[in-house]
């Protein structure tokens, strides 16, 4: 019994003995100036935080890590101060609560381990110009460091040797169009380092159109309002529109439409409603001011929230600028995996240059530009964060036009439906005792070499912007505007049904984008203008209608009925009895060569021109938010 007593008390002993060595090892504490590394095959961001406290490197998700120059899949991050002890790191995913291993470790994304962190020297490569577009020719200078040996190829030709510096110049000889392939390699004793960089020579008569498939949406809507493509003037970002002038409006939109509006449970959050967009330039940047809307006072006094806290500047919400240069690989806003950031937003209109940001700009600025397989993805950034050169201000006030034009009334007890602004006689909320100071603007500046153009491009081609906000995985509003921000907005939030659908939903926007400096050469994309609303009633023609007086002349062979008729439900492509935006979505796979189990190409053709197209999908759409169509869509809508 003793021994079995002693026996137990040199065990209880050991597992002591452990027990105190592993809370030794986790409670490591971080030195200021500590460098931890991840080997992950995308950015990685690293949280850091003292244990069983708030005390934190950065707010959720923490701060992007830096590439190391020379590797290809390692990420570094230097710790600021001596408070943290644990850390995670997240972006595909994220781990587990980790302790802090101590400096100069690296921890495998892929296989979750932790090991000490070798920094060979391999060679590293700079260049002064990381491709983009060009008009006549570009000058490039190579450096080379920690290297026995290097070389760099354009357009796989002849191998040109690099002793610590080359300098050279592209495409003077380039037709315009062309694309030319810079590669580099260096080479020591710890490995080669290598890449490759793509220049385009501009065209010079710039695009035709921006490849959306839409006409804008005009009624109260407008882009490019008579004709105004914003105007060359250096503005300062800080918050104050003294700068601006109605003379750089560039898009139209209207207060009160975003989709809470259209579900009578939907009030209590906050409305995120883009109302107008203005734009400006000079030699160095490209400004852009847009004007949002918080009506709560007028449309839903009593819901407290959005009321008092309607400023989006406290949120972390993803807004994303679509720019069209015409001088370079296109996108349409997806990723290798999906859509940008996840937000479930396409365009039909060609961008070759995403701008990401969230509305309290702890996310970004990011400016993505497009890879050869139109993604945009993390290690095709231009620049990112400080790096960007992007500048964000915002403020509250009223509105550049002195007024805030929309319907005052919210709710589908107030009869309120998706798309009803369009052609509706809107007011003032001014007028209605609307308090400017809950209305917000931020402005943008963007610096043009980070876009690849000149102020001279602007100019002389123009370029194509449209804006985004978001909330949730979706699309919420847009400049110009597009239908499909408000296609599901009285359908309830999966995971919370006293909110809006619109928060999850898919936004395929095919409208064109608002052009800036001038419009497309041929004029493929005619501006829209807001519409006048009559004061007075239409006459009616008086005259009776002149029937034909010739007899309709009869077949004289027989017609052949079918033994049994066929019905057709125009609109109804997936046949399941209804028109419903599950229909749009049949014909937009079809149209991207995506199996559809059940299609009925007869009711899908809506224009009847025998071709289905984007054209059939956007008259559903538009049926379903209640615009008169030319045709007899049989939608259900609850007026």
């Amino acid at each position: 019994m003793k021994s079995s007593k002693k026996l137990l008390a040199i065990l209880l002993a050991v597992i002591l003995t452990v027990s105190c060595i592993t809370i030794a090892a986790v409670n490591v504490s971080a030195a200021a100036g500590d460098k931890v590394y991840c080997r992950a095959s995308f950015t990685p961001n690293c949280y850091m935080w003292k244990k069983d406290t708030q005390q934190n490197n950065h707010a959720w998700p923490g701060v992007a890590m830096e590439k190391v120059a020379g590797e290809t899949d390692v990420y570094v991050y230097t710790v600021p101060d001596d408070k943290f002890d644990m850390i995670i790191f997240n972006g595909d995913g994220k781990t587990g609560d980790l302790p802090y291993p101590g400096g100069n470790k690296i921890f495998d994304y892929a296989t979750r381990t932790w090991s000490d962190y070798s920094a060979d020297p391999v060679p590293v490569i700079t260049v002064s110009k990381e491709g983009g577009s060009f008009k006549d020719s570009v000058d490039v200078t190579i450096t080379v460091t920690d290297a026995t040996s290097a070389y760099y190829t354009i357009d796989g030709g002849a191998r040109k040797t690099i002793n610590g510096t080359a300098s050279l110049t592209i495409g003077a000889d380039a037709a315009e169009g062309a694309s030319i392939k810079l590669d580099i390699s260096a080479t020591n004793s710890y490995g080669t380092t290598e890449k490759s960089f793509t220049f385009k020579k501009r065209t010079s008569g710039g695009p035709a159109t921006d490849g959306s498939t839409s006409e804008a949406i005009s009624g109260n809507y407008a882009t490019n309002p008579n004709n105004g493509y914003g105007k060359r003037k250096t503005i300062t970002v800080d918050g104050d529109k003294s700068d601006w002038d109605s003379s750089m409006l560039i898009a139209q939109g209207v207060a009160n439409d975003d989709p809470r509006v259209y579900a009578h449970w939907s009030m209590h959050e906050k409305g995120i409603d883009d109302y107008a967009m203005y734009a400006a330039w000079d030699d160095a940047n490209l400004y852009i001011m847009y004007e949002m809307a918080n009506v709560q006072d007028i449309v839903a006094p009593g819901e407290d929230f959005p009321l008092t806290q309607g400023n989006l500047w406290i949120d972390n919400l993803p807004v994303f600028m679509y720019i069209f240069t015409g001088e370079g690989n296109i996108t349409h806003g997806t990723t290798a995996g999906g859509t940008l950031w996840d937000t479930g937003t396409l365009v039909d209109a060609n961008a070759d240059h995403v701008i990401a940001y969230s509305t309290n700009a702890s996310n970004g600025p990011f400016i993505y530009t497009a890879n050869d397989d139109g993604d945009l993805e993390p290690d095709v950034l231009v620049k990112k964060g400080a790096a960007s050169g992007i500048n964000i201000k915002w403020g509250n006030g009223k509105t550049l036009s002195g007024k805030l034009m929309g319907i005052p009334k919210a709710g589908t007890d107030n009869k309120r439906v998706a798309g009803d602004c369009v052609d509706a006689t809107l007011s003032d909320f001014y007028a209605a005792g609307h308090k400017a100071s809950m209305d917000m603007f931020y402005e943008i500046s963007i610096p043009l070499a980070n876009l690849d153009i000149s102020a001279a491009d602007i100019e002389t081609n123009g370029i194509g912007i449209l804006k985004v906000s978001t909330f949730g995985t979706s699309g919420m509003d847009c400049l110009p505007y597009d239908l499909s921000m408000a296609d599901n907005a009285a359908e309830p939030y999966s995971k919370d049904a006293s909110t809006s659908a619109e928060k999850e939903d898919e936004d395929h926007i095919t409208v064109p984008m608002a052009r800036i400096g001038k419009a497309f050469t041929p004029g493929a994309v005619q501006p829209t203008q807001p519409v006048i609303q009559p004061t007075q009633p239409v006459v009616q023609p008086t005259q009776p209608v002149v029937q034909p007086t010739q007899p309709v002349v009869q077949p004289t062979q027989p017609v052949v009925q079918p033994t049994e008729p066929v019905t057709v439900m125009l609109g109804d492509a997936d046949k399941d009895g209804h028109v419903t935006i599950i229909d749009v979505t049949a014909i937009q796979r079809v149209l991207a060569e995506i199996n559809v189990p059940v299609f009925d190409e007869a009711a899908a053709d809506v224009d009847g021109d025998g071709e289905i197209t984007i054209d059939d999908a956007t008259w559903i759409q538009r049926a379903l938010v209640g615009i008169k169509t030319p045709y007899d869509i049989p939608v259900e809508i609850d007026w």
